[in-house]
């Protein structure tokens, strides 16, 4: 799991990236909607990544309870690791994605005033529209929040990774049920 998570990560900051630079280039109608695709891409495959691990967490926790509960020791050591795991990155992940959606919704809202009127001339008002600047400044931040959000998560992922490869070194020893 740490090599796929790393490498959604790197897909998801090589979407945001292609995002941001087409939004910094915005000049006509075709890079308006190129920009708006990037970004939901960007969106999507950051809140799946996030979502993924969080699914990760919860579904590993709940084996390494069950493989280690009947040996106290290992319960002591195991289960609290697991929940400090899910501390650090659930609220963590959990703002990340509502940022990502909050961008996203007001790069739309921007979006959507850009669309001339029909009969109307073609040249975008772009720089002029109010509020763009809103959806930077989130934008921003919501990368910001998801690089530590990346950063906990991949710890965290290493970690239980290690917690099960431990407890199955211990099961094949003839130690497990």
């Amino acid at each position: 799991m740490p090599q796929t998570l790393f490498t959604l990560i790197l897909f998801d900051a090589a979407a945001l990236v292609y995002a941001l630079a087409l939004g910094l280039g915005l000049s006509d109608a075709v890079s308006v909607r190129e920009h708006l695709l990037a970004g939901m891409l960007a969106s999507v495959l950051i809140i799946f990544t996030h979502v993924l691990v969080i699914f990760y967490l919860i579904g590993t926790g709940m084996d390494i309870r069950e493989a280690v509960e009947e040996d106290d020791a290992l319960a002591k050591k195991y289960v609290p690791l697991t929940r400090r795991l899910k501390k650090k990155v659930f609220p963590l992940a959990c703002f990340a994605i509502l940022l990502i959606i909050v961008a996203s919704l007001l790069g739309a809202e921007v979006h959507s005033r850009l669309i001339p009127a029909p009969g109307a001339e073609t040249a975008l008002p772009l720089r002029q529209v109010g509020g763009w600047w809103v959806h930077l400044v989130f934008s921003s931040l919501a990368l910001c929040v998801n690089a530590a959000a990346f950063v906990a998560e991949f710890r965290a992922v290493r970690k239980n990774r290690k917690a099960i490869e431990e407890i199955n070194e211990w099961a094949l020893n003839g130690h497990g049920g």
